[in-house]
Parts: C-alpha cells; sequence; structure tokens
C-alpha cells in the first residue's frame, strides 16, 4: 500500500518553518522598502514645490505669499491645483503626513504635519522635527 513517494511528517514540518522564517524576515524589509519609497517621492515633492517657488520669483520678482494654490492665486499656475503631499509615515505615533501648509519666519520647531513654509526668505521644509527612516531630521532637507 505505501510506495514511498509521500513527504513524511518531519520533511513538511521543516519546509513550513523554513518559509516562516523567511517571511519573519522579509515582511519588516518589506516595510522599510515602503517607507524609504515614501521619504523619496516626499523629497521629490519637496523639489517640485521649490521649483515653483524659484519659477514665481523669477516672473514676480517677489516670493508667494503662500504655497497654498488656494491661498495665493498667482502660484497656481506654477505647482498646479494643490500641493503635492509629503508622504512620509515616520514617526508612526505624529506622521508628517499631508498636505498642510503652516507659514513662518524660521524653521519647523514642532512635529506638525505637511510643510512648512518661510514666505519672507522662500523656504519650504517638511514640517517635522522628527527623525525619518534612515535617522535623519526632516528639517535638514
Amino acid at each position: 500500500m505505501f510506495n514511498g513517494k509521500a513527504f513524511t511528517l518531519i520533511e513538511l514540518i521543516v519546509v513550513v518553518s523554513i518559509i516562516a522564517l523567511l517571511a519573519a524576515v522579509a515582511i519588516p524589509k518589506y516595510g522599510e522598502l515602503l517607507e524609504k519609497a515614501n521619504l523619496g517621492a516626499t523629497l521629490g515633492n519637496l523639489s517640485t514645490i521649490r521649483s515653483a517657488i524659484s519659477m514665481y520669483n523669477a516672473n514676480n520678482f517677489i516670493f508667494p505669499s503662500s504655497i497654498d494654490p488656494v491661498s495665493c492665486i498667482g502660484f497656481k499656475e506654477f505647482i498646479g491645483e494643490a500641493v503635492p503631499y509629503v508622504k512620509a509615515k515616520r514617526p508612526y505615533s505624529n506622521p508628517p503626513y499631508g498636505n498642510s501648509v503652516t507659514l513662518g519666519n524660521a524653521i519647523p520647531d514642532t512635529m506638525g504635519s505637511g510643510w512648512y513654509y518661510n514666505n519672507s526668505a522662500g523656504y519650504v521644509y517638511i514640517n517635522s522635527i522628527a527623525n525619518d527612516i534612515e535617522g535623519k531630521s526632516y528639517t535638514i532637507y
């Protein structure tokens, strides 16, 4: 009756444990990879906003009063209908994720969300003093 072509229970347990071990290592790495992609998208959006501010300044010889196209209608032709998002989601307790705009005259000093814009100097930052996935403060970008 037994032809010897089936797997034994021990063999199946070994295969399942190897798969579980690989999953335990791969899943956290996948989460880190997603957050690095979000940080890259955020930095790309930051460059887009900075370029739009430069173009606005070149055309109008003044920095826009806000980078929110709803608040500063003239900026809409350079940035589009809405401000791009900060896509970074770390730290998970208070992420900078969002596209809100905070106006100020320095660099961010809180763990806010969205963008921080200094309209007197034309500087834009990620509005958070937290650290990103690489351990760097968001304000250095």
